[in-house]
């Protein structure tokens, strides 16, 4: 009887913290410099936190953070200019990059995004959907697209973050035609 009282209390303790722990994260709001809260990062800041958290990426799993050990990067290449991307830790990053290089007819679709097909499906087994900012490679998988964004999207059921953009972002917009895709040799 009297190590069920302290299992229980054991078990009270730890719920309580994981609840704590839990509200504590929610309440938790990104603050800009002139204070408004929920301020949109620029390209450059969220390239920057998702490099930062790159070391949790293979303790917790498949999160869409930059790889920290094999810095998996392509360059896109179209009309004269590259555009510079540093991929995820995901199956789906890591299945695109077995596909390279790949020369691609690029399509316009919406008003905030470039696709094109690669030519085998992607794996999205453990991958997460998520929004993309301007600058970021997404896989929508319903279609088979690679998805290169100009201008922000929203979380889509389907839609997995590969990437984001390390230069040349501003590029994205202007891409017409054939393109070539190439691993980056570091």
């Amino acid at each position: 009887m009297k190590h069920r009282k302290i299992w229980q209390m054991l078990l009270t303790i730890l719920l309580m913290g994981v609840m704590f722990a839990g509200c504590a994260s929610a309440g938790t709001k990104a603050s800009g410099k002139n204070g408004n809260t929920s301020v949109p990062q620029k390209t450059e800041e969220t390239s920057g936190a998702v490099k930062k958290n790159a070391a949790e990426t293979k303790e917790n799993g498949e999160k869409g953070t930059v790889m920290s050990d094999a810095n998996l990067k392509i360059k896109v290449v179209a009309n004269g200019k590259e555009i510079v991307f540093a991929l995820n830790d995901t199956s789906v990053s890591r299945s695109f990059y077995t596909q390279l290089p790949l020369t691609v007819a690029v399509e316009n679709y919406s008003n905030n995004e470039k696709i094109f097909q690669p030519p085998k499906k992607l794996d999205c087994r453990n991958a997460q959907e998520g929004a993309c900012p301007v600058g970021t490679i997404a896989y929508f998988s319903p279609w088979n697209n690679v998805c290169l964004y100009y201008g922000d999207a929203p979380r889509y059921s389907g839609l997995y973050v590969m990437g984001i953009a390390v230069s040349g972002a501003e590029q994205i917009r202007n891409i017409t035609g054939k393109v070539k895709i190439e691993a980056v040799r570091q």
